[in-house]
């Protein structure tokens, strides 16, 4: 019998709000609430960086945020459910760290509390284990999971994103770096862009260290971000980078075991990723709704909308008409379905800073259906004069409408509410990974049919858009559909058919394995 439990109850007015959808465009519109909850931190650098990592950490059923601080504190934010997020300084003394700017948040020793690593400049990094349900974070970096901090010329970490790259129930992890010389000794593994097994006894191994000679030049490029995401459909898990100063992006192929520990190849170019943006952000999703994965990444003054159009061999093809090719300093990507009409809108955070003069207005666009977009960013809401660079998805009230939490460069992070009136209906999942499935169930593939026939999937990942982590839930709108029919793939290959869900609930769903995974030496 499949472990599901409703975790909140239909919105009165969802009803009556279905029936002004229709054909129009409707508006996406946001209000700044940060004084009104408690969410004012600040960001003082003169930098291109800032980090959100949005999680449950204290499990009470509502989203916490984490944010770096560079030469502030890294702070974090509780979630009381009551319209009201709260620090604590007892826990903020546990998040220690100088000129930290990116972080992801994820279980990686599947214990049940998230935890988080986090990205510093000219300084070491973090690991920070959630040990005492979210009030107290123990630093537990390993070696390989940091650099060496040797001052101004020491590498960056620019990007980190979680996954399971073997499938083994234990979460690995990517961290991009971003070399501060423009010739970096391919010999130092600090110069270069890591990929990190997790051994399950608190060891790990850097498998990138056993790349070829020829492919290190591709890890000692200048990462900005990057995602993990199965796009082919193999049960393997991808990586795609997204790199400054032309460049140009890599698609690392997950081949699987062999070549004397576990293997990726560059098929970039085959799969029509070798665009040379100076990359900032990037998002995925299935904005179409033909069951293959679109990538949306931004750049100066030009952003960069692609379109799978096969998974065997997989090629996406690059739409440059699209209004989401923004004339503006894009950073942050995001695909959601703000309205919940039942196609993934888009947001883009804009700052020019020293880059540009184009606008500091964060865009928002409208999926018309098809993935065929409309800007509606005036009146959004979303649209202040402010440069943004991070931003990350979160439900923070759980009315089943994607708010926004956004960093603004030299000034500080806010949350923008999701207050579309004209919503559809929707329908939500969190996930608990079991047997060889990890905790987090990452890289697990949600889908949902409604009546017409329409399909839509989601993706559990951890650590995207622009040195964040997105609010680990799989959302979806329904539009005026009160139900959907539920499938779940598993990166395990479990799948399973969980029938008819009604429309407008949050699912909590675990994996048929009842035993969940876990190893020795963590504790």
């Amino acid at each position: 019998m499949h472990l599901f439990q409703s975790l909140s109850r239909h919105r009165s007015c969802v009803g009556l709000l279905t029936l002004l959808l229709g054909t129009a465009a409707s508006a996406q519109n946001f209000q700044n609430l940060s004084a009104t909850v408690g969410f004012q931190p600040g960001f003082l650098a003169n930098i291109p960086a800032g980090g959100l990592a949005v999680d449950d950490f204290d499990r009470n059923g509502y989203p916490d945020i984490f944010v770096t601080g560079y030469f502030l504190p890294n702070r974090m934010f509780f979630n009381q459910g009551n319209g009201q997020f709260t620090e604590s300084a007892a826990v903020n003394a546990t998040l220690p760290g100088t000129r930290c700017s990116v972080t992801a948040a994820a279980d990686y020793d599947n214990d049940g509390w998230p935890d988080l690593y986090v990205g510093c400049r000219d300084q070491k990094n973090y690991l920070f284990r959630n040990t005492q349900q979210g009030q107290v974070f123990v630093d537990v970096t390993p070696a390989q999971l940091d650099h060496n901090a040797v001052g101004a010329n020491s590498p960056r970490t620019d990007s980190v994103a979680w996954a399971d790259f073997n499938n083994d129930g234990l979460l690995d992890i990517f961290i991009a770096i971003y070399p501060t010389s423009t010739l970096p000794d391919l010999n130092n593994p600090d110069n270069l862009d890591r990929i990190v097994i997790n051994n399950g006894d608190g060891t790990w191994t850097r498998v990138t260290d056993n790349f070829p000679q020829s492919e290190k030049p591709k890890l000692a490029k200048a990462t900005l971000a990057a995602v993990i995401s199965d796009l082919d459909g193999d049960l393997l898990p991808d990586i795609y980078v997204v790199n400054d100063k032309n460049h140009g992006n890599v698609f690392w192929h997950n081949d699987g075991p062999g070549c004397g520990s576990w293997c990726f190849s560059d098929r970039t170019t085959q799969s029509n990723l070798a665009q040379t943006p100076f990359g900032m952000g990037v998002a995925v999703g299935d904005v179409d709704r033909n069951g293959l994965w679109d990538l949306y990444f931004s750049s100066v003054d030009e952003q960069h909308f692609l379109r799978g159009d096969s998974r065997s061999p997989l090629h996406f093809t690059e739409e440059p008409q699209s209004p989401l090719n923004h004339y503006g300093v894009g950073w942050s990507t995001i695909f959601s379905d703000f309205d919940n009409d039942g196609w993934e809108d888009a947001y883009l955070a804009c700052g020019s800073g020293s880059f540009s003069t184009t606008s500091d207005r964060d865009q928002v666009f409208r999926n018309m259906g098809g993935g065929v977009f409309q800007v509606v960013t005036a009146g959004s809401g979303i649209d202040e004069n402010k440069p943004t660079q991070p931003a990350a998805r979160i439900d923070f009230d759980r009315d089943g409408r994607t708010d926004l939490a956004v960093g603004h460069w030299n000034s500080g992070y806010e949350f923008y509410r999701n207050v579309t009136a004209s919503s559809g209906h929707w329908i939500a999942f969190t996930l608990t990974g079991g047997g060889t499935v990890n905790r987090d169930g990452i890289g697990t593939i949600v889908t949902v049919e409604t009546a017409d026939g329409a399909v839509q999937m989601r993706e559990m990942r951890a650590g995207e858009s622009r040195g964040s982590s997105h609010e680990k839930v799989l959302h979806f709108g329904l539009g005026s559909h009160a139900q959907a029919q539920v499938r779940v793939r598993w990166p395990d290959g479990t799948q399973e058919n969980l029938g008819t869900r009604a429309a407008n609930q949050y699912y909590a769903h675990q994996h048929p394995s009842v035993a969940l995974l876990f190893r020795d030496g963590f504790e």
